[in-house]
């Protein structure tokens, strides 16, 4: 018997000892993997654990110290040789406060990284403790803070930042909460590593411990060998000497510890020991000092190809220590705790220890003798008979079982059981052993906490289901739902009570039944008064439970609830804060049913937090109209904001418009009379010069030759050269006069002061006068060339619109289109590869002339359908604007295309919102395309749009409606 007990519990700690060498293994594994430094450390306060990033960040390599001593102090000193000397003093100080009371603490300090920086560290550290509770030191993890700014001596991690770093900070928090969910993650998976491990090593540490006392109350040598018969372990029994020294024997091979043909029949034994994997027994003798003694050896297999020995003295002397050592054995036995028994075959108890007296309250001698199954509950006899009968079949120990045995008062105690059968030298099995101890107390509280939790899961749960949704009739419905499937009830009803009514009533809102029933009121609305006595007790607060109707004193009220099949009722109130009461009604059919005080307990809580919901939904519900009402006044007052804004702008440019076209108008007045004037006698005075020079000619052929004072000024004044000028320049002076006309006239014909409101203009001529006075832009100049203007007209029609402003807008689009290809005539002196156009063929302004440079072909134009020409310096040799007009339907469309760089689609977006501009400060407001939008969308009825790619040019459309409503 002890044999086997001796190599069962060896194996057990071999297997546990195997488990937590596999768990170091992967706990290493785990924090290795971990994306953060972890160190550990004992009870005793020395560090005894840092993981391969701790020693990768600080370029710690281990040496292979000559011994495990050596190597925890070379551990234990890692920390203070990497850590910064300023801050070493203050985090030993919070460490070793720490192991006083076992809390978790937080220290920042500077740890010196592999390249000799030292780098800002925060270190979290918990408490480890074991399975049985007791402290085992601590676990920590590092994260490197250097990039945070965060002071030495600060209390915590959540203190507020400068300015220049908020920004910084708050960019940063999804990375902050990804790292910080990571982190979390490892740490649970380490813990729980830590967990299992310390779960073995407490089993281990229990199963060394009671090994030990085996091995202290047995009287036999007992040996743990290897493969090759070398000496694990050793303990010397009660027999003196055996050849072998327990000081040196360790190490050593059995077989050279005893006589030549003792050594070799051990040697045999062992190789049929690991060969089949049975055990071996066999007898020897050995000469002592006194006398030749006689021994038995018994040897059993392990795991790992280990061997277990036993030798026991067979002589008379010793037997009468192996007896005392059994007495002893009995003793302890008999004063334990748990009760210990011997089982018959047959299930008859051959042994039961004395305190089973204390235990169960019956006397041994009333136990003895008896079978085992009255003294179990009979819901529990078939598992212990199973358990006996498992052990019969299989002849090994199985696991523990529960099961409930009846005390001599009559009450049941729950009971842990282990038992294992007792076999003979040919393993034919005599009896069975066990020990039990009472778990009463255990299986109570988690009886209760069961329950408890069952509770509290559905009250959160239900608490969660109501609480998740805002509406209702969803919570009301999910309520009633939980209420009847939790307590198995026939009917759940709930009711509000619609007191604002003439004649207050209760309103079914929601019914859950089993479907043999019918419906409780029929979709149709109760009274207070059918049920004025019930109701009365619901409008007070008051809950009512009546477990069985027969026994109400109420007549009136039983026949009620009779009348609906209801043989138990409960009814539970629901007051809210805004003052609405409602009721849940729960009903029984089928007999008695006791209402328990947990029930009821939980369904008031349920009622707390229903009502709780419904206030949190009215809120809701209020809220939101009252967040959308806020809305919709802020849109409001924003989109009034902005076309105030609008309007101002438009009155601000309006006003400007007026006054320049007041000024232009004036200016061209003031001009046209003096043109006029000069214009209108250049004629006479060309007349009288001709008639002039005729007379000279006529004197000359008269008078030949003349005198001499005339033929001097003849000379001084060369007068051939002067017949010859003087008519050249009274004809320049003619086509200065009329250039100054056209000005004045394209000045009159865009202000159009003398046309206001909607009137049928020519298109074409509001368009040329604008290009007139654009001529100086479009004019070749010192660093770009001509800007050439391609007129692509149709045949128009009168238009009738507003002349004046058509002419803004045909300004405020030549002028964006010029500037464009100014800017990417600039560009393109910066860089060489700037992409630029040459438009084909069309009719040029008066007085330009195409010139074609020798050209490089870039892909076609997206927006006019022409090829881009730029020459050897990367430079736009022909910009040109494409003004184009035709007649859709009822509608004049009128295209103005530039060949310039395009934009790209967000500022193609943007481009006629107010304000908006890209060009530089001083250069633009941002408001012509903005009221050109106004005037072609608003005033004409029409649309503009913009056509454009960046590199590819730009094309703006404008539609308008060819005939308007007249002004009057």
């Amino acid at each position: 018997m002890f044999s086997k007990k001796v190599q069962s519990y060896v194996k057990q700690i071999i297997v546990e000892e195997e488990e937590i060498q596999q768990d170091e293994k992967v706990f290493c594994q785990q924090a290795d993997i971990a994306p953060l430094m972890i160190w550990m450390s004992g009870c005793n306060a020395l560090y005894c654990y840092f993981n391969s990033n701790w020693l990768k960040f600080t370029g710690t390599h281990l040496t292979k110290a000559a011994s495990a001593s050596a190597l925890e102090e070379e551990i234990g000193n890692i920390w203070t040789g990497s850590v910064h000397p300023e801050d070493r003093q203050r985090c030993e100080d919070i460490y070793l406060r720490a192991f006083a009371t076992y809390d978790s603490f937080q220290r920042q300090y500077r740890l010196r990284r592999t390249d000799g920086e030292y780098r800002w560290i925060l270190d979290t550290a918990a408490p480890r403790f074991a399975a049985d509770g007791s402290f085992v030191g601590y676990i920590g993890y590092c994260i490197d803070l250097t990039g945070v700014p965060i002071g030495i001596g600060q209390p915590s991690l959540t203190e507020s930042c400068s300015p220049s770093t908020h920004s910084s900070r708050r960019l940063s928090k999804i990375t902050d909460r990804e790292r910080a969910t990571e982190l979390a993650k490892a740490l649970e998976q380490l813990q729980a590593e830590i967990s299992k491990r310390q779960a073995v090593e407490a089993q281990l540490r229990q199963k060394t411990s009671e090994f030990a006392a085996i091995l202290q109350v047995l009287p036999d040598s007992y040996f743990r060998l290897d493969a090759d018969g070398s000496i694990l372990d050793y303990k010397q029994g009660l027999i003196e000497s055996l050849y072998i020294l327990p000081e040196d024997c360790q190490g050593k091979s059995l077989r050279e510890c005893l006589p030549t043909a003792v050594g070799d029949r051990f040697h045999q034994a062992i190789n049929q020991v690991l060969e089949t994997q049975y055990e071996v027994s066999f007898e020897y003798t050995l000469p002592l000092p006194e006398e030749n003694n006689n021994f038995e050896a018994r040897l059993l297999p392990l795991p790992d190809r280990q061997i277990i020995v036993l030798i026991r003295d067979t002589s008379d002397n010793i037997q009468a220590a192996l007896i005392e050592s059994n007495a002893k054995f009995r003793s302890i036995v008999e004063n334990a705790n748990n009760v210990i028994f011997a089982l018959t075959l047959e299930g008859i108890f051959s042994y039961v220890s004395p305190n089973w007296t204390e235990i169960f309250g019956h006397e041994v001698a009333e136990v003895e003798g008896k079978s085992f199954i009255p003294f179990i509950h009979p819901d529990d006899v078939h598992i212990c008979v199973d358990y006996f009968q498992r052990i019969l079949i299989t002849g090994e120990k199985q696991k523990a079982i529960e099961y409930r045995v009846q005390h001599k008062n009559g009450s049941w105690r729950w009971h842990t059981s282990n038992s294992s059968a007792i076999k003979d030298a040919n393993g034919n099995i005599l009896y069975f052993v066990g020990i039990c101890h009472d778990t009463t107390d255990r299986k109570e509280a988690e009886i209760a906490l069961r329950e408890s939790a069952q509770r509290e899961a559905l009250l959160n749960r239900l608490s969660n289901q109501i609480r998740a949704s805002l509406d209702l009739n969803h919570i009301v419905e999910t309520a009633v739902q939980e209420i009847h499937n939790l307590f198995e009830i026939d009917r759940c009803v709930f009711f509000w009570y619609r007191q604002d009514a003439d004649v207050p009533y209760w309103e079914k809102v929601y019914e859950m039944k089993n479907s043999f029933l019918p419906c409780l009121l029929n979709d149709q609305e109760a009274t207070n008064g059918e049920i004025e006595l019930i109701a009365a007790k619901t409008l007070n607060g008051e809950i009512i439970c009546i477990d069985d109707t027969e026994t109400m004193g109420d007549s009136i009220a039983q026949q009620f609830l009779q009348d609906f099949g209801f043989t138990a009722f409960m009814a539970l109130p629901v007051h809210t804060q805004s003052g609405e009461i409602g009721a849940f009604s729960c009903g029984y059919c089928s007999g008695f049913r006791p209402w328990l005080n947990n029930e009821v307990e939980l369904l008031k809580a349920v009622t707390v937090q229903l009502a709780i919901a419904i206030d949190q939904a009215k809120l809701y519900t209020q809220s939101r109209i009252t967040a959308q009402t806020a809305q919709d006044k802020a849109q409001q007052l924003e989109a009034a904001l902005l076309e105030l804004q609008q309007t101002q702008m438009q009155l601000i440019q309006t006003e400007k418009m007026s006054s320049l076209g007041q000024l232009v108008a004036g200016i061209a007045h003031e001009i046209n009379n003096p043109v006029n004037f000069i214009y209108g006698n250049i004629s006479h005075a060309r007349e009288y010069t001709k008639d002039l020079l005729h007379l000279v000619e006529l004197y000359q052929q008269s008078y030949c030759p003349p005198t001499p004072e005339i033929n001097q000024q003849i000379n001084t004044i060369d007068l051939d050269f002067l017949k010859q000028d003087l008519p050249k320049i009274l004809e320049s002076m003619k086509m200065g006069a009329e250039r100054i006309r056209q000005i004045v006239l394209s000045l009159r014909n865009f202000s159009r002061l003398d046309e206001d409101g909607i009137k049928a203009v020519d298109i074409h001529e509001g368009m040329d006068s604008t290009l007139l006075l654009l001529q100086n832009r479009l004019k070749a100049k010192p660093g770009h060339p001509e800007i050439q203007v391609i007129r692509d007209y149709g045949n128009l029609p009168p238009v009738v619109c507003h002349a004046g402003q058509m002419n803004q807008v045909f300004m405020n689009l030549l002028t964006n289109a010029i500037d464009a290809l100014e800017e990417s005539y600039a560009a393109g002196r910066q860089s060489p590869h700037v992409n630029s156009h040459t438009l084909r063929e069309g009719v040029p302004l008066r007085g330009s002339k195409l010139r074609v440079a020798s050209p490089r072909v870039a892909p076609m134009s997206l927006v006019n359908n022409t090829e881009q020409r730029t020459n050897d310096q990367g430079e736009m040799t022909f910009p040109q604007i494409r003004i184009c007009s035709l007649i859709q339907e009822d509608h004049v469309i009128i295209r103005i295309a530039d060949n310039g760089p395009g934009m790209s689609e967000e500022v193609r977006k943007r481009l006629f919102d107010p304000f908006f501009t890209t060009k530089p400060v001083g250069k633009g407001t941002g408001m012509g395309l903005s009221i050109s939008y106004q005037i072609i969308v608003q005033k004409h009825g029409g649309k503009i749009q913009c056509i454009s790619a960046p590199g590819e040019g730009a094309e703006f459309v404008v539609k308008i409606p060819l005939k308007q409503e007249p002004s009057t």
